[in-house]
């Protein structure tokens, strides 16, 4: 016999499936064009860095003097594998963030070796769609990040990552269209700059990395930037870099937003403007938008919590990017950068747990003004601080050490107000004013009123607080007139 009641597990799998709700794909909104390299990553000394030549924060290109290094992190103990490239670093990073499989898609030469594989691996892991031209014939790039003391000093060897061919874009132009958003790091502009100049004229969000120093100081990498700048809607950077381009410029600028502010001035092809992202390291994240400077604070960490810095420009830029193909304002953005940053110098090289705690925290929203509550003249005592008065200028009354004093009133009484020499054009005779915030000075045992830099007085006017009144002074109640003494 059939029993009358439900199956509960058939009632579970119904409930469950009634949850799922339909959600626009997100497969292939963001694609990332760059150099993919596996970091070869140990600790080393000073001597290392003073023997090949390289300073701390730098990323530079390999010249022959040091391919020994890799030879020597490679043997060091503690050395760590793990899949790099600035491009590749954020598009991971963006991918961890959304959780949507597929929502990053990557593009970059490898060579047709274990080190290629293990980068086709990670991809894979991370569910990166990595679109990767295979070079049969040159190993697959590889970086070698010398840390010391939580620094880091990038040598990159580019190998197949160096042989990265336009025509595979244009055997993928799928890919490309399909995205609303496109990136690379600036180290691109060393190996296809024909490739980045077809990316960046599509419809999509085209964004930029200034990435190195050299970039801009080297002539031929300089031309290829200046060619991309009119199409590039995000231009990304840290301190350092903005400084070099100012300088090699030739600008007089050397501070941060207002080096940002001519970034983002920079002519512009298109009806988006120019949105300038530069990094200060600890220090709050600079923003130029339409000529107007704002800073988003990043989060600091303690010294014992941070483990390597290396990566965490990219994640910045990858954690920025995941708000940016989600249509998020500036300062979410902002935040999700500086949360992936966070996690990043909290681990060895440009790696992340499996999924992202970040919990978006909207700005707090300022109290609304309170609307000054206005006294009159008669209220006034010798104790009284923070008044707000609408006061009618009677007369000036002389020059008292280094004040005016004037005499105005309401139609309670009188008071002799001590102004600054800057302040005489505001308190002209018969002018009413509105005056907020005001102080009693005593001066010798009689009331004078005090508009320091702490108070306000303007002309009145309909359209503010206290309106303009018409006021009939009664002078015959002078507060500036009666002693006072203490008891």
């Amino acid at each position: 016999m059939q029993s009358s009641e439900s199956d509960p597990l058939e009632s579970s799998k119904l409930d469950m499936a009634a949850k799922k709700e339909w959600e626009v794909s997100m497969a292939g909104v963001l694609l990332g064009m760059g150099n993919p390299l596996l970091d070869i990553s140990a600790k080393v000394e000073k001597d290392t860095f003073e023997k090949y030549g390289i300073k701390v924060g730098d990323a530079i290109l390999a010249e022959d003097k040091h391919q020994p290094l890799f030879k020597e992190l490679a043997e060091k103990e503690g050395v760590q594998y793990i899949a790099g490239g600035a491009t590749q670093n954020s598009i991971r990073v963006a991918q961890w963030m959304l959780q949507k499989k597929n929502a990053a898609s990557y593009m970059g030469c490898i060579g047709k070796d274990e080190n290629g594989d293990k980068l086709k691996e990670a991809c894979e892991k991370d569910g990166v769609n990595g679109v990767y031209m295979i070079d049969e014939s040159t190993a697959t790039g590889t970086c070698a990040c010398c840390i010391l003391d939580k620094e880091r000093s990038l040598v990159t060897n580019l190998s197949a990552a160096n042989n990265y061919k336009v025509d595979h874009l244009k055997e993928n132009m799928a890919i490309l269209e399909k995205a609303k958003v496109v990136y690379s790091a600036g180290f691109f502009m060393t190996v296809c700059g024909e490739a980045m100049e077809i990316a960046c004229k599509q419809d999509s969000t085209y964004c930029l990395n200034l990435s190195a120093p050299f970039l801009m100081e080297v002539p031929p990498f300089k031309a290829c930037l200046d060619k991309l700048m009119p199409n590039v809607d995000f231009l990304f950077g840290n301190e350092t870099e903005a400084a070099t381009y100012a300088k090699v410029a030739g600008w007089p600028e050397t501070d941060i937003p207002s080096i940002a502010k001519k970034l983002q001035a920079l002519p512009k092809d298109g009806d988006q403007k120019r949105t300038v992202v530069i990094t200060q390291g600890s220090e709050p994240t600079v923003v130029c938008i339409d000529g107007e400077i704002a800073e988003y604070e990043i989060l600091k960490l303690p010294p014992s919590k941070v483990v390597d810095t290396n990566g965490a420009g990219d994640a910045y830029v990858g954690g920025f990017l995941s708000g940016l193909v989600q249509g998020k304002d500036m300062h979410y953005c902002c935040q999700a950068g500086a949360y992936a940053a966070s996690v990043i110098v909290q681990r060895s090289g440009c790696t992340f747990p499996k999924t992202p705690r970040f919990t978006y925290r909207a700005p707090v929203k300022p109290k609304p003004l309170r609307k000054p509550k206005f006294t009159t003249i008669d209220k006034i005592n010798p104790d009284s601080k923070g008044i707000n008065v609408m006061v009618k200028v009677v007369k000036e009354a002389g020059v008292s050490g280094n004040f005016t004093e004037v005499v105005c009133g309401d139609g309670t009484g009188i008071a002799t107000f001590s102004i600054k020499e800057d302040q005489k054009s505001i308190f002209k005779v018969g002018e009413t004013l509105r005056v907020q915030n005001a102080n009693v000075r005593m001066v010798k045992g009689f009331i004078r009123m005090s508009v320091d830099q702490w108070a306000k007085a303007a002309p009145a006017a309909e359209d503010t607080p206290g309106g303009k009144p018409d006021i009939e002074v009664k002078d015959a109640n002078d507060i500036s007139a009666t002693e006072f003494e203490l008891t």
